[in-house]
């Protein structure tokens, strides 16, 4: 039996346990709670699989348009607690525009809070899900590529979001004001 042979053997092994060692933070670390304000702030669910199809696993965050970063986190069920603790994670954070989808529990969870429904303020969420797909294998529609635990599942993609958050968030130049095409005359007409 060659030498190559025995090394083939356990190399899936240490790959597989280096994965569930993960611990993958929830919120940001990089965006100060309380000290810095996030002006615009988009949400989106995403639907992913454990398994089967049947099993869904939905992947809630919170994405900061002008650091162009993902600020929180959370999986779960598409359901009104799922967004409650995405919430609660978000609560630290000082958010002025909260942009969303026209999704009914967005509405009635952020009543009285400055809140854009539309699909043109969450292009740049969507297009984030969009590269997660392309990115990780696990999260496309049709594909052989699923994930066998909901433990791994959400410690991969939680770590992927980690890093990817703190890659752009060293590389983009500081920017404190402007909302993409959103200004504050547009900010004052949705306040009255």
């Amino acid at each position: 039996m060659s030498r190559q042979c025995t090394h083939y053997g356990r190399w899936p092994q240490h790959g597989f346990t280096s994965l569930k060692k993960l611990r993958p933070q929830s919120v940001t670390s990089r965006i100060q709670p309380g000290s810095d304000v996030i002006v615009c702030a988009e949400m989106d669910e995403q639907w992913g699989y454990v398994g089967a199809k049947s099993r869904q696993r939905w992947l809630f965050y919170a994405y900061d348009r002008i650091r162009r970063t993902v600020v929180a986190h959370v999986f779960g069920e598409r359901t009104l607690a799922t967004l409650e603790r995405l919430l609660s994670l978000l609560s630290a954070f000082e958010v002025v525009v909260w942009m969303t989808d026209g999704w009914p529990l967005y509405e009635s969870r952020l009543k009285g809070k400055l809140h854009v429904i539309s699909k043109r303020y969450t292009q740049r969420i969507e297009r984030h899900n969009l590269n997660l797909r392309q990115h990780l294998a696990r999260l496309g529609r049709k594909s052989l590529s699923f994930s066998k635990s909901v433990e791994l599942h959400d410690k991969v993609i939680g770590h992927y979001l980690n890093i990817n958050t703190i890659s752009k968030l060293e590389s983009l130049p500081e920017r404190r004001s402007g909302c993409g095409a959103l200004n504050s005359d547009k900010i004052r007409r949705w306040q009255t």
